[in-house]
């Protein structure tokens, strides 16, 4: 029997608790997009509409990817939270108020509702994944108005906002895979099998556990991309044409699934355990300059420990870093506070730890503080994991080096924020990989001065 397509994404919890109705909101403003120019943007500056965003992802989704172009696509544009619930939900009634409380855009059909009060003050390279994620289940709408597994859509749309991302220079395709997958295998005792996620009802379930988002997003996301990767876009297209896994994947529901077990089962090897890195001393004149790129910017920074200091009664070591002085604390390197122009403008409180010395592959810690906005006098909670996942031989253009690889993840949620590789031969990080809202950052070293 087929039905009516109407899919949410992100946040969607699925509860069946509909908001009381709230007096007179403003019906949204429609906006209809037809054969959009060709735009691609090189910096998320170069964006300055949502239709130029909208240009932008219908441009590679089309040209790059080969997906079917909808249009007319209408947008349903929304003043307010108050509205996008009122006007956005199928056969007049409100959207669930969890979906409203957190959903930025939800698609249905040839019609896309978004929640503008959400877009404002949210940069386009945060918006435009959100957006992409949003279009693809227009795109599905497309080929096909029966409603599939839900984790393959939802793995799709996943998988199109990952490619659009690597299109546009902003996050690379494979190290978005690489982070779901280090994710989700750092909790597969916890993960449902794909049955589990096939019902919108059970999708909701386990998105709304604490690591609702990989156990949701991020393992449909990995069970897509295999899929692609072991037959093709073509055939996953196919599939939402038909609805018959067997003939468009060439293998039937259940052998996917145990192959995609078994993946996952292997888990991920280290390949050193031997070594044990002791705290470094630093020496006032110590160097690092680095190569940076973020969001099609790219650019250098150079960090030099100018001096030696107290902060607070800790006895310090002062790291200039561009205009900015980093105070670390000398007996654990913890990060304590930032000055500019000879005067703090931040703090954590307690330090922000990088290391647990001595380091060793398996080594495990909490790293909890509060940064403290001196200036704004406000502060922000930080609760982190910090794992010594291996040692790894890592080339940057300063060379080649034995690091030891550090991964931090959310402590409540369980999503990677940033990897780091500590070399004990240059006495610092050799790279680092920071995963940011809008895209990711990264410092390779280029040159330093430890003697």
């Amino acid at each position: 029997m087929k039905t009516k397509h109407f899919l949410v994404s992100l946040l969607y919890l699925g509860l069946l608790w509909i908001a009381p109705a709230y007096s007179a909101p403003e019906p949204p403003q429609l906006v209809a997009i037809s054969n959009p120019p060709i735009f691609k943007p090189k910096s998320p500056e170069e964006i300055k509409t949502l239709e130029d965003a909208m240009a932008a992802i219908i441009t590679i989704t089309s040209k790059e990817l080969g997906l079917p172009v909808v249009q007319p696509l209408y947008l349903h544009l929304y003043k307010d939270a108050d509205a996008f619930g009122a006007y956005a939900g199928r056969g007049g009634r409100r959207l669930p108020s969890d979906v409203v409380q957190f959903a930025t855009a939800v698609a249905e059909e040839s019609r896309f509702h978004i929640n503008m009060e959400k877009t404002r003050g949210r940069p386009w390279s945060t918006l435009i994944k959100t957006l992409a994620h949003e279009y693809s289940h227009n795109i599905e709408y497309v080929l096909t108005v029966q409603r599939g597994s839900q984790w393959v859509r939802e793995g799709f749309a996943d998988w199109v906002a990952a490619r659009v991302l690597d299109s546009l220079g902003w996050e690379g395709y494979e190290i978005a895979v690489q982070r779901a997958t280090l994710e989700v295998l750092r909790h597969k005792g916890e993960l449902p099998s794909l049955s589990d996620l096939e019902e919108s009802r059970k999708w909701a379930i386990w998105a709304n556990h604490p690591k609702g988002a990989i156990t949701t997003y991020r393992l449909a996301l990995l069970a897509v991309d295999q899929l692609i990767k072991r037959s093709s876009l073509t055939r996953m297209l196919d599939y939402f044409k038909s609805q018959d896994f067997s003939r468009s994947f060439g293998l039937s529901w259940s052998e996917f699934d145990s192959e995609f077990k078994k993946s996952l089962a292997q888990g991920r090897a280290t390949t050193r355990k031997d070594s044990i890195g002791q705290k470094p001393e630093w020496k006032i004149g110590y160097k690092w300059q680095y190569a940076w790129k973020a969001l099609g910017r790219s650019g250098t920074l150079d960090k030099e420990i100018i001096r030696e200091d107290i902060f607070e009664g800790v006895s310090s070591y002062i790291l200039r870093v561009g205009r900015n002085e980093n105070f670390y604390a000398k007996d654990s390197f913890g990060f304590l506070a930032v000055a500019s122009k000879g005067k703090p403008v931040s703090k954590r409180n307690p330090p922000d730890q990088y290391f647990s010395w001595p380091l060793e592959v398996g080594k495990e810690w909490r790293n909890t503080y509060t940064r403290e906005n001196l200036a704004e006098k406000s502060s922000q909670a930080s609760d982190y994991s910090v794992l010594i996942a291996d040692i790894e031989q890592i080339k940057v253009p300063a060379g080649s080096f034995e690091a030891f690889k550090l991964e931090i993840y959310g402590f409540q949620n369980g999503l990677m924020v940033m990897e780091r590789w500590y070399s004990p031969q240059a006495k610092w990080f050799v790279k680092e990989r920071i995963y940011l809202p809008n895209g990711v950052r990264e410092e390779e070293l280029t040159s330093f001065k430890v003697d």
